[in-house]
């Protein structure tokens, strides 16, 4: 297909994609003559996958530019696809405050005690500290151990999930998954959450 009829099926501009293809984001197109190239449906399904990570994910280009390039290589295992996902999510934590380096030590020997086998430089670890010196900036005199309950329905719902992945049939589908039930589906948990919030709130907290 030609460049305006991809553009039709994704929804997505002629400017957009071209500048997409410019950066490296999307693999070009198959030549046909000078400034003109035909596109299939991978270039298809790797637009819309791009839009779901910026307009849902609400990734950065750079993000995507790594989530992408993960997604193209064959040889990089499926674990470390999820860790280049969940390093394209977070954001960076300052490290200079001596809160959260102590409390890094607190989050570093929960994770360990729950048995979970985590990187050393994983990001979400951060996240969960940084979190927890939020909660006691405000006056909660809490540790790690708040988290308990919220960890053990994650953990069941990260194992129902992985689960699923690893049960597909090819590597592509996989790899996809993965991606996408790491940035969508998470946007789809906090979703969730508040709904259920909202529903209980009526019965709990009154009208």
């Amino acid at each position: 297909m030609r460049i305006s009829e991809l553009s039709r099926q994704s929804g997505i501009p002629i400017p957009t994609i071209k500048f997409y293809l410019r950066e490296g984001v999307l693999p070009g197109g198959k030549p046909t003559a000078p400034n003109q190239a035909t596109y299939g449906e991978a270039h298809l399904r790797r637009l819309r996958l791009i839009r779901v990570l910026v307009e849902v994910g609400g990734l950065s280009l750079s993000a995507v530019r790594r989530v992408v390039d993960a997604l193209g290589n064959d040889e990089l295992p499926l674990t470390d696809v999820l860790g280049v996902a969940h390093r394209a999510l977070e954001k960076p934590v300052p490290s200079a405050d001596p809160d959260l380096a102590a409390a890094r030590l607190e989050v570093d020997a929960w994770i360990e005690a729950r048995g979970w086998h985590v990187t050393e430089d994983a990001p979400a670890r951060d996240a969960l500290t940084s979190t927890l010196v939020a909660l006691r900036g405000l006056g909660w005199q809490v540790g790690p151990r708040v988290f308990d309950r919220y960890a053990g329905h994650i953990d069941e719902i990260a194992r129902t999930e992985l689960a699923y992945v690893a049960g597909m049939d090819s590597r592509e589908a996989a790899v996809e998954a993965t991606v996408i039930g790491t940035v969508v589906f998470e946007r789809a948990m906090v979703a969730l959450r508040r709904l259920a919030q909202e529903h209980n709130s009526g019965q709990l907290l009154g009208p």
